[in-house]
Formats: structure tokens, sequence, C-alpha cells
């Protein structure tokens, strides 16, 4: 596969950047952004683990208040809060996610959906492929998890940048 010269690379990268750049950078202080979860917790503070101090609804309307990286301090009709930027959404979502489907944030996620029961296609698959063993590694990582402390998560989330830690 024949390269392009460095000059256009560089133009393309540039303007990928700009582009990242300017996402990020869009939302500031007064602008009004919507939930985008069937309940979402809004923090004491901009950290994942961090206390609620209150929730918000779906699609409910939030104004910004501050912005601190990927972090928004906001204010609803009767709260206020620190929210992960990607829990929120610069348009009203129209459709309420499935129950069920969606978990609060990385940081939270659990193996409850993967622990139901497979339909019998799934089942004779697992087995065509010695994949049999799959509910019994899930109870062996959920005991394992529950020793790790959150702390511990949070911190391999943040030196990995993972969930709200991304950039």
């Amino acid at each position: 596969m024949k390269k392009l010269p460095l000059a256009p690379r560089l133009v393309a990268a540039g303007l990928v950047l700009l582009l990242a750049l300017g996402s990020v950078a869009a939302l500031k202080k007064g602008d009004t952004v919507f939930s985008k979860r069937n309940e979402t917790s809004l923090l004491a503070e901009p950290k994942p683990l961090a206390p609620a101090a209150a929730k918000v609804g779906f699609a409910e309307s939030l104004r910004i208040e501050e912005v601190r990286g990927n972090w928004l301090r906001v204010k609803a009709r009767k709260a206020e809060g620190w929210i992960f930027l990607g829990n929120v959404a610069e348009e009203k979502p129209k459709h309420a996610p499935a129950a069920g489907l969606t978990t609060v944030s990385a940081s939270e996620t659990n193996t409850t959906a993967a622990a139901r029961p497979l339909a019998p296609a799934a089942e004779g698959f697992a087995a065509r492929h010695d994949a049999g063993r799959a509910l019994a590694d899930l109870e062996w990582l959920d005991a394992t998890t529950a020793q790790m402390p959150d702390s511990a998560v949070v911190a391999y989330m943040q030196e990995n940048n993972k969930g709200e830690f991304a950039p």
C-alpha cells in the first residue's frame, strides 16, 4: 500500500485533532444538557465512587454550572451535583434506554446480565466449543471480584484511562 506524503498526513491528523478538541470543548458553563439514563445520580464530588447527592430522571434538563475535565457540575429543577460527561447528551434524547441494559458507570458494572440463563441454541454452541463451564467461571469471577476493594478498581481505571477516566 502506497503511503501519502508527510504534509497531507499532517493536515489530516491536525483536522482529526481539531474535531476531537472541538467536541470536548463544546460544553461550557451556562449550557444545557440532558440526562441519558433512566435514573442518573448527581454526585457530591467529581469522583466515580462519590456518594450521590441527588438523582435525576431520563432526559431531564441540566444546566452546567462548572466543567472540570470529563465532569460537569449541573443544576436540575430541584437538585444539583456532579455528573460524568458520558451520562449526558447535548440534544434531548427521544427514547429511554431499555431497562436493565445500561449501567450507571463503568466502575459499577457487574456480571448480573452475563449470568442469565442461556437459550438452548446458545447452550448447544457452548457445548460444541468447550465453553460449558461459563457459569462456573462467572461464579469464580464474582467471588474473586467481591474480595477486591473499590479503591483498587478505581485506581486501575484511572491508571489505564478506563470508564470515567477515559480522556
